[in-house]
């Protein structure tokens, strides 16, 4: 673990370690406890539908594709850590519409995420 520069004493998690965290969170649907865990309260979100940052953004953004994708399941196929910067490459079902080619990076710093880009195609679920 990294010290923290404002207080020596205290340890940061890495970035893997948010990351991971932040994963698990999501998938079992605790986004409340993801956000004030995970996320620093200015965070950055870039999409093709958001340029906003904070907590709201991602409560709107996580809101959108629940509508989008109602009851999905979600298939992590590939994640990579490389020092402060995180992607998740990952695809969904749902009986609405699939994503495919989904994209999320990362910059997580000082222990929280500063930056999440999203990124993925909707395609017409094949049994709707």
């Amino acid at each position: 673990m990294t010290r923290s520069p404002k207080n020596s004493q205290l340890p940061t998690r890495s970035a893997r370690q948010v990351f991971e965290d932040h994963l698990r969170l999501r998938l079992q649907g605790r986004l409340e406890e993801d956000l004030a865990r995970n996320y620093a309260a200015d965070v950055v979100l870039l999409t093709v539908n958001s340029n906003d940052c904070g907590h709201d953004a991602l409560r709107n953004s996580a809101r959108r594709l629940r509508e989008q994708l109602p009851g999905a399941k979600f298939e992590l196929i590939k994640k990579q850590v490389r020092e402060r910067f995180a992607l998740l490459i990952w695809r969904a079902t749902s009986a609405r519409f699939d994503a495919a080619d989904g994209a999320d990076t990362f910059f997580i710093q000082d222990g929280l995420i500063r930056l999440q880009t999203i990124h993925y195609r909707l395609l017409l679920s094949a049994d709707y």
